[in-house]
């Protein structure tokens, strides 16, 4: 694989898990408004990595 290949996927692992304890967490604090937004901003956070384009 190449570097950037495998640097991106360390990235989006980190992502991965970033967003799934923010969810974790909003879920245990009964937030279902922050739940939503995550869900909402996951997607453009990808394709922003996956692009290259900053936020």
């Amino acid at each position: 694989m190449k570097d950037a290949t495998v640097h991106r996927l360390n990235a989006l692992d980190a992502l991965d898990a970033e967003y799934t304890a923010a969810v974790n967490a909003a879920v245990e604090e009964d937030r279902d408004d922050l739940i939503q937004q995550l869900v909402a901003d996951y997607p453009v956070a990808v394709q922003q990595l996956m692009t290259g384009d900053a936020a």
